[in-house]
């Protein structure tokens, strides 16, 4: 363990909560602990920003707000005392369009948000883009592929079955490319999530930006996750955490792993084993 935190960096879905879920208790505790003695708390999501992310500490009634916020993988970044969100290395539209172009033939539907939550375009609407209008009050609008690709963007969301994923991953695996690189975000019984971006993208981007901005050693830097659009967040962190529950290749690069899952305030009672109490 570090023997200074300065920053607690956290992934959302899968790490802080369930996805849609709210925060657990011992993790609240934790956080709002760290907040007092001057910790600097923030989320790293896969989500676009927009204020229903920037917000989400009030939903969980943390009683702060979040002094910064990493949306799409690292490709956005939200600083409170700024109060704007910047954006790095977005894909370009030429680049959507031939992404989209060979996945749209598979059984498999593609998701770009062209802004947050608030304009969404798809191939189809399926179960997954139901529950984000119910939960995110998502505006979606379904097209083809030339609709889809009309805009620059920060990731393409792509969800997948588990069983049709081999034959996914074949084609993505047929159509290499410098412009992008293709990882897989979240993993569920019933569906899987992959996700397009720029070369340029992951989470430890945007966390050594922050890190520079406010001159603070990574070093002093504590960070949890626990998919693969995590990795780069944990290995730039001073002390990078991986839950029990997260994926073998990111438990291979962490320093530690919890000891309880997501469903079991994993967060939380770990920074109270191995922090508050060391």
């Amino acid at each position: 363990m570090i023997e200074k935190i300065s920053v607690l960096a956290a992934d959302i879905d899968g790490t802080l909560a369930l996805k849609g879920g709210n925060l657990m208790p011992e993790t609240r505790k934790a956080f709002q602990r760290l907040h007092k003695e001057g910790v600097l708390i923030g989320v790293a999501s896969g989500r676009p920003l927009d204020k229903r992310i920037i917000n989400r500490a009030q939903e969980w009634e943390l009683g702060f707000d979040f002094d910064y916020v990493i949306g799409m993988n690292g490709g956005e970044l939200y600083d409170k005392n700024e109060g704007e969100i910047e954006k790095y290395y977005q894909l370009k539209k030429e680049d959507v369009h031939d992404i989209v172009s060979f996945l749209a033939p598979l059984p498999l539907n593609v998701i770009v948000y062209n802004q947050g939550y608030d304009d969404i375009s798809a191939l189809h609407m399926d179960a997954f883009l139901i529950d984000s209008q119910q939960r995110n009050n998502s505006v979606v609008t379904i097209g083809d592929v030339d609709y889809v690709s009309r805009f620059d963007t920060g990731k393409i969301e792509v969800h997948v079955k588990p069983e049709d994923l081999p034959e996914v991953m074949a084609v993505v695996n047929a159509h290499p490319s410098e412009n992008y690189v293709c990882v897989k975000t979240f993993e569920g019984p019933n569906h899987i999530t992959i996700e397009f971006i720029d070369p340029h993208i992951n989470k430890g981007l945007a966390l050594r930006q922050f890190s520079e901005k406010y001159n603070i050693p990574l070093s002093e830097f504590i960070a949890f996750g626990d998919m693969e659009n995590d990795i780069d967040l944990l290995k730039t962190a001073g002390w990078g955490v991986c839950m029990i529950n997260g994926a073998d290749s990111v438990k291979a690069i962490a320093q530690d792993v919890t000891e309880y899952g997501v469903t079991e305030d994993g967060v939380g009672r770990y920074l109270f084993k191995n922090w508050f109490n060391r």
